[in-house]
């Protein structure tokens, strides 16, 4: 290896390192880090870093707009082209303060790694979220016939992730002793094995979102597993049972084993078959996260009651709940027909106090107006 891809390897090396250690980022935003770095180098044929400048950001920036993807237009999306640039920038950010770099890129042309202001607004809007109705959402689960161990388990799982809104990665990862029965309490701990999102303890419950079932099937589920004898170590949603016949390996139809699963891929296809079963497009496991949000978007709350639905979903910020999950994906069509159905909720004097969805949508028409 030359001197400079050596000497490349070991700066993105240092700055992933300091994402994981000094910031805590998880492992799966690092990798987004690392992949945007990639595509640095693969424009520049690995140049020196320390070669950085205003117009290799430039550069950068219309090559991304013609870069080859498997997408319907052929080239990556404005989304992508958006994180790509954001994550290369913060790289050369931390890179301009380190010794030896201090001198050869300058702060003021990292700036030029970025969107044009257009692009970069239609980008942070992003692709509009595909999310089940409640409705949807009902019919997958009532859509399940039991048969068997498999047809219960799944049942279990789709209504654990619609009445918690737990991460697929941490239901995988769930052990029996996580959850407390008489209590009601998922304790999310990495401790345990758990897998959440930067490797954060969550304290979650069942929300509420006007339907019994989906809380009796999962404590049914977690019954049954308790009269089999499961451990307090093993899992809750155990991965199908693998059976290893003439040295190759075949699962079963209709049992569960013991087993945690390798991955979320084999629980995403849980989702992915039981939605094709009653003829929905396949729901991804975190849509579920954003039809709860949904669903409690339309009551009234206190900043009390906001605040422990955020943190029951793993969010230090109320904002990040009610905003990317919540009113910050309301489309311009659901913003009209608020609007047009528009209620004064109540009148102190002169005052008019509006619902926090009413709020919301006013905030965004005034936007577009001034």
């Amino acid at each position: 290896m030359t001197k400079t891809p050596y000497e490349n390897e070991q700066r993105k090396r240092e700055f992933l390192e300091h994402l994981k250690g000094a910031e805590g980022f998880a492992e799966s935003s690092i990798n987004t880090f690392a992949e945007a770095i990639d595509q640095w180098q693969i424009f520049t044929e690995n140049d020196d870093f320390g070669n950085f400048d205003r117009s290799k950001a430039l550069a950068f920036r219309d090559w991304l707009k013609t870069r080859k993807a498997n997408t319907e237009s052929g080239t990556i999306s404005l989304v992508t082209q958006y994180n790509y640039l954001r994550r290369v920038k913060r790289f050369f950010k931390w890179l301009s303060e380190q010794p030896g770099y201090r001198n050869k890129i300058l702060k003021n042309d990292v700036e030029f790694l970025r969107l044009s202001k257009g692009d970069a607004r239609i980008a942070r809007q992003g692709t509009t979220k595909q999310m089940p109705t409640f409705e949807e959402a009902r019919a997958i689960i009532e859509g399940i016939e039991i048969k068997n161990e498999i047809d219960m388990r799944d049942r279990a799982l789709i209504c654990f992730a619609l009445i918690t809104g737990t991460r697929i990665s941490a239901i995988t990862t769930l052990r029996m002793k996580n959850f407390d029965p008489e209590n009601k309490l998922i304790d999310q701990n990495p401790a345990d094995g758990v897998k959440t999102k930067n490797s954060k303890r969550i304290l979650t419950t069942f929300f509420p979102i006007g339907w019994d079932e989906p809380e009796k099937y999962f404590t049914e589920w977690y019954a049954y597993l308790k009269s089999k004898e499961y451990k307090p170590d093993d899992p809750i949603f155990p991965a199908t049972l693998n059976n290893f016949i003439s040295e190759k390996s075949e699962y079963s139809k209709e049992f569960i084993g013991k087993d945690f699963w390798s991955g979320t891929s084999g629980a995403r296809k849980i989702f992915e078959k039981r939605c094709k079963n009653v003829d929905l497009p396949y729901f991804h496991p975190h849509s579920f996260r954003h039809l709860i949000v949904s669903i409690l978007s339309k009551n009234r709350h206190t900043e009390e009651e906001k605040k422990a639905i955020s943190l029951n979903l793993g969010h230090a910020n109320v904002g990040t709940t009610f905003g990317s999950y919540g009113y910050g994906s309301m489309t311009n069509e659901d913003a009209v027909k608020i609007v047009q159905k528009l209620t004064v909720s109540r009148q102190s004097g002169n005052s008019i106090v509006l619902s926090d969805e009413e709020r919301m949508v006013l905030e965004r028409v005034m936007k577009k107006v001034l």
